[in-house]
């Protein structure tokens, strides 16, 4: 049985104990002592890291009553002096709490269920019960920086079952031998927990939350807590004022600027489709008028090189149009052949998928659509001659 000193000394960062057991387990090492800092992970808080002895802790885990600590190199000697990555640690407990004090703003405010955390890197995830607005996140939000500035104590008790039933957020499971461990900030949080947190709301420092997604029925809300949110507002900082560089003005003007600048894009977006399709206009007269006769159809083939996605579908466009026309187009440029094939809606007879497939076959690409218009990419652009044969044998039998 190991003695867990992470609950009993929990910023104490260095330690010593007696080796209890050592084995090896598919080339790492699995360590057990008569006590440890390390704490094994638990309740969505990653476990801890460090060293023994000067060798590198990579994982712990708890196996029944022992926390077994895994390196890649065995340990000499019975007496272990444990130093903790003690900066990871704080974080950890400054993740935990603060998730803590978020998930408890949430329920007391709009009483939506916290159904699991994470911690993840400098995130911290959240997934709701049901489905929570962005008001009610940032009320949340706000509500636990409150409580951070208020310094609250944070107490570790085990109280009674009833008591537990009767003031908990989240009951504990149905298999749990009592005691059972409570998290209780005052007003804010009374919720069974096994993690290791900082000692007073204080410590936290900073919640934000970063973004929400729906997921499973409900929202999955992502945090940056104590130091990972200054570092993420730190980095925020540092991208605002690159834009305000970028696009000269502070950064309360930023908004108006991208505003300004997204008109001016869609202007030249408009101005650039009328020209492209002023000078697509004579090929497209010029492809109609010596178009092979199929049956009742025209079929018009073109393969334009060094041109883009949209002069392809403004020319196709331009063709499909005319009733009683079946067209093949392919474009390509330095990021492969881009090819649609089509006809004209009204053209009911007329499938062109099995032609396009072919293509797309030969040229190693992938695409789809509907029978009047198919579209996609393909990777062998020197196949593309043998490509465009084939799709107009198979259109002019379908055809007949």
């Amino acid at each position: 049985m190991t003695a867990k000193l992470f609950y009993d000394t929990p910023y104490a960062k260095e330690f010593d104990a007696q080796l209890l057991s050592q084995s090896e387990h598919d080339g790492k090492f699995h360590i057990t002592l008569d006590r440890t800092l390390f704490y094994p992970g638990g309740g969505g808080q990653p476990c801890d890291n460090g060293t023994l002895n000067g060798v590198e802790v990579i994982e712990v885990i708890e196996r029944g009553e022992d926390i077994i600590h895994i390196t890649n190199e065995s340990i000499e000697g019975k007496n272990i002096h444990g130093v903790l990555n003690w900066e990871k640690r704080f974080e950890h407990m400054q993740q935990h709490l603060g998730e803590h004090l978020f998930a408890g703003c949430l329920w007391n405010l709009h009483h939506i269920h916290t159904a699991r955390m994470r911690i993840e890197g400098d995130n911290v995830s959240i997934d709701t019960d049901i489905p929570a607005d962005i008001s009610m996140i940032l009320e949340a939000e706000s509500s636990a920086n409150e409580a951070v500035w208020k310094n609250i104590p944070v107490e570790v008790i085990f109280p009674a079952m009833n008591e537990i039933k009767e003031l908990a957020r989240k009951l504990p499971p149905e298999n749990a031998i009592p005691p059972v461990r409570i998290i209780k900030v005052e007003g804010v949080d009374y919720v069974p927990c096994c993690g290791v947190h900082v000692s007073s709301t204080g410590e936290v420092g900073l919640v934000k939350v970063i973004s929400c997604e729906n997921h499973r029925g409900g929202s999955r809300i992502y945090l940056r807590c104590g130091r990972a949110a200054y570092r993420w507002i730190t980095s925020l900082y540092h991208e605002v004022r690159k834009a305000e560089s970028e696009l000269v003005c502070g950064y309360d003007g930023i908004n108006d600027k991208i505003a300004s600048l997204k008109s001016q894009i869609h202007s030249l977006k408009s101005q650039n489709e009328a020209l492209t399709i002023r000078y697509l206009k004579p090929l497209a007269e010029s492809l109609l008028g010596n178009a092979e006769i199929c049956g009742q159809y025209r079929l018009v083939t073109h393969v334009m090189p060094n041109s883009s996605q949209d002069e392809i579908k403004h020319l196709f466009k331009l063709i499909t149009d005319n009733k009683d026309v079946i067209t093949i187009l392919a474009g390509e440029n330095e990021e492969g052949v881009f090819i649609m094939a089509g006809c004209n809606k009204e053209n009911k007879n007329v499938d062109v998928r099995p032609a396009f497939r072919k293509m797309i076959e030969i040229l190693g690409g992938k695409g789809g659509g509907s029978p009047f218009s198919a579209q996609g990419w393909g990777k062998n652009s020197e196949a593309i001659s043998e490509a465009v044969n084939e799709a107009v044998n198979i259109l002019k039998n379908n055809v007949k």
